[in-house]
């Protein structure tokens, strides 16, 4: 966790860091430019910040003129910060503009679960007529991403310079154009084949100098070749590439049966890029914008420091963002932006009561940041909040957060999760879980919470394809060490279903016939609805005591009787049996 430090000392840590910081305390004129798809934040005025956007909304047109089919939404926001020049950009990613040689990049995009983050600068575009191109690359990686859930690297990277390099002309769109230096670096060498197939994001030809540079230029030029050349695409060459790569885990044999052989095909490669010229799309812009389809509103000074706290908090330079939010709380510590993002931090940093007290405060303060209902209602389902948030709360800032962000996974997600608390909810559910996974079939994550509610609604066979679905996903190490915790979850489930399949189900009190085993019992309350939970065998005894104490509605004699015997619990099946209980009670009382 780290711990935020006096607003003086503060300040003396901005001098340290180059007066990066401090730079931020001049007042400036921002304004906020939403399109319908983007929202943009710029000190170079209206005009910049729309001419920026109508690039963007550009762009997002056309991904359907080669990949068919091709779902442009990305179901969050997507932020643009249009900085008017090196100084502005500077002052949001300092690191990028230190030591003798730096980088000074034109643009930057930063994916996150919440929300994208790009930043173009404006004055990067005397040095080259392809000033986005950082910004598309990316941004096209999170379109990609959004669909598949894994492609070879350098078909990844060879899609998103295909349309990095996508330039904008007032009502034009030059689609295929041939990034800068890619000719260059051909011409003066390349890799083999099978080589360029083989790397992965770990592999020195991606992360390495002058390899990366001949890796990217000539999975750039596959993919040209592979989306303008006219045999291929009559042959319907990367189809049939991409049917063979979900059938064969091995990549040159996908390579062999897509591509045919391997060596002709590296020379149809060779022959194409040696061309005098490449052909490119030159199309109307799909898209007409007017004065309507932008809204304009200026940013006051306080605002402008949270977005950039913001955006140094994604750099994960979080003591940097503090200060910011350190000066933007005392030029206007009510703005619900500020209140957010205090608690948006104060929430990544685990302190969930400041966080709660935070967010109320933006919320009451009337903030249209759909994060802030949703963050509110999962710190209610964790029972992280303080006092107790009632469900009829908990479900209206979820519908809250999904009036703001129609379409954002996580919400849906969410709202799965709490439905799934309420018997009577199951079906909405599953119906919320199922859009979550629709508006995110790339993200793991989804599949593997869903998997989670399904066992909590002791649907096993759904349960058992989720974690089957989120097993031929996993990719990357973070997804195959959160799918072996799902599938010890499971295991542990599925066990439990077959030790509770074997106790037969016993009566309170058989008619007629006292159970000698326990004393007598009172009738049940009227209006109490029964347990239905069976603990196994071992426990029968608890088990039937446990029946009759939510019976006769002695709830909190129930909780006791359960939080008793788990300290005793043996077994493989005992000690979850007896949580999945607990937390079956304590939600019951909480009226969940």
């Amino acid at each position: 966790m780290i711990t935020r430090r006096p607003f003086r000392l503060g300040l003396a840590l901005a001098v340290l860091l180059g007066g990066a910081v401090l730079q931020a305390a001049r007042k400036e004129s921002w304004v906020e430019v939403r399109s319908p798809h983007f929202v943009a934040y710029s000190d170079a005025g209206e005009a910049e910040a729309r001419r920026t956007l109508e690039g963007f909304e550009g762009i997002r047109s056309v991904f359907s003129k080669v990949l068919p089919g091709i779902k442009v939404d990305l179901h969050k926001p997507v932020v643009v910060i249009v900085a008017e020049n090196e100084a502005s950009m500077r002052r949001f990613t300092p690191d990028q503009f230190a030591g003798k040689d730096p980088k000074r990049p034109s643009g930057l995009y930063m994916r996150g679960r919440e929300r994208d983050l790009a930043i173009v600068r404006l004055d990067a575009g005397h040095q080259e007529d392809q000033p986005f191109a950082v910004v598309f690359h990316e941004y096209t990686h999170a379109i990609i991403h959004n669909n598949f859930s894994a492609l070879p690297t350098w078909l990844d990277e060879g899609i998103a310079e295909f349309y990095g390099a996508t330039e904008i002309r007032s009502k034009r769109v030059l689609l295929g154009r041939v990034p800068f230096h890619h000719l260059d670096t051909l011409r003066r060498g390349r890799m083999p084949l099978k080589a360029l197939l083989q790397v992965n994001h770990g592999s020195p030809e991606y992360v390495e100098g002058s390899k990366a540079n001949t890796f990217y230029a000539q999975s750039w030029a596959m993919v040209h070749f592979l989306f303008m050349d006219e045999e291929a695409r009559k042959g319907d060459t990367l189809a049939a590439y991409l049917r063979a790569l979900s059938r064969q885990a091995d990549p040159l044999a996908a390579a062999q049966e897509g591509f045919g052989d391997l060596a002709k095909f590296e020379g149809r490669i060779a022959q194409y890029v040696s061309r005098p010229s490449l052909s490119f799309f030159d199309m109307a812009l799909q898209i007409t914008l007017s004065d309507k389809d932008f809204k304009v509103r200026p940013v006051s000074e306080a605002e402008a420091l949270v977005v950039r706290a913001e955006v140094l908090a994604q750099l994960r330079k979080e003591e940097e963002a503090g200060l910011l939010l350190d000066q933007a709380r005392a030029l206007d510590p009510r703005s619900p932006h500020v209140q957010a993002a205090l608690g948006l931090t104060a929430l990544r940093q685990g302190d969930w009561s400041s966080a709660e007290r935070a967010l109320r405060s933006a919320h009451a303060a009337g903030s249209t940041d759909f994060r802030v209902p949703l963050r509110l209602a999962e710190l209610a389902l964790q029972r992280a909040s303080d006092p107790p948030a009632t469900p009829d709360m908990i479900r209206e800032w979820l519908e809250e957060a999904r009036r703001l962000e129609p379409d954002f996974p996580g919400t849906h997600m969410a709202l799965c999760q709490f439905h799934s608390k309420h018997p009577q909810e199951a079906e909405k559910a599953i119906q919320a879980g199922r859009a979550a996974i629709q508006l995110a079939p790339a993200d793991i994550t989804m599949r593997l919470n869903f998997g989670s509610v399904l066992m909590v609604l002791g649907l096993e066979a759904e349960a058992k394809e989720m974690g089957a679905q989120a097993a031929r996903m996993a990719d990357e190490a973070w997804e195959r060490q959160a799918l072996a915790s799902y599938q010890a979850q499971l295991a542990q489930f599925l066990e439990y279903r077959a030790a509770v399949a074997k106790v037969p189900e016993v009566p309170l009190q058989k008619p007629g016939e006292p159970d000698p085993s326990t004393p007598p019992t009172r009738p049940a309350r009227p209006g109490v609805k029964p347990l239905k939970f069976w603990l196994p065998d071992s426990l029968a005894g608890l088990s039937r005591e446990v029946h009759a104490a939510v019976a006769q509605g002695r709830l909190d004699e129930a909780i006791q009787l359960v939080q008793a015997a788990l300290p005793k619990a043996k077994g493989p099946y005992e000690k979850p049996s007896l949580k999945a209980l607990l937390d079956h009670l304590k939600g019951r009382k909480a009226g969940y």
